[in-house]
């Protein structure tokens, strides 16, 4: 299964950085030889979402996404296992440049883009998305592992491309 996994942040904004940050250590354990991966995984990092996220994941079957997300539901660290259809409201799709991952994935689709027909969606509950800084607040650091690890026990099916990261 030709699979895409895309850590999705601002990686000078704190905690916005926990999806390039998982992307650069799945990159690197992939890369490290782990036998169950071969060319069928590709590891990109992605500083917007939306519309602009469609040429990244288009031709794929299936499309991982890691990113931070803020609920107040939750303690920091959080892991949230979400499909496209569950995500939350974003804090960005109130601009006319940009909308949700759900209505980009269907105005994609009308178009006649082949997209992943499986989107899984990995969120860690975050506290700082405002401070500029390339640190992790504790509790996301801590949460970074086990995002890592289940992304890569997740396509353990799947065989490494290239390394974009």
């Amino acid at each position: 299964m030709k699979t895409i996994i895309i850590g999705l942040g601002n990686p000078i904004l704190c905690d916005d950085s926990v999806g390039p940050r998982a992307a650069r250590l799945i990159g690197q354990r992939l890369g490290a030889g782990y036998s169950p991966y071969n060319e069928d995984i590709l590891v990109s990092e992605a500083y917007a979402g939306g519309l602009r996220l469609l040429d990244a994941i288009a031709g794929y079957d299936r499309a991982v996404i890691i990113d931070s997300i803020v609920t107040g539901e939750n303690a920091p660290g959080t892991i949230y296992r979400l499909t496209a259809d569950g995500l939350p409201q974003t804090r960005n799709c109130g601009s006319s440049h940009d909308m949700t991952l759900p209505m980009a994935l269907s105005m994609g689709r009308a178009l006649g883009m082949v997209l992943p027909f499986e989107i899984h969606i990995w969120a860690v509950e975050v506290q700082d998305v405002n401070t500029f800084g390339e640190w992790l607040s504790m509790d996301v650091e801590n949460a970074l592992s086990d995002v890592v690890n289940g992304v890569l026990s997740m396509c353990a099916d799947c065989k490494v491309e290239s390394l974009c990261v």
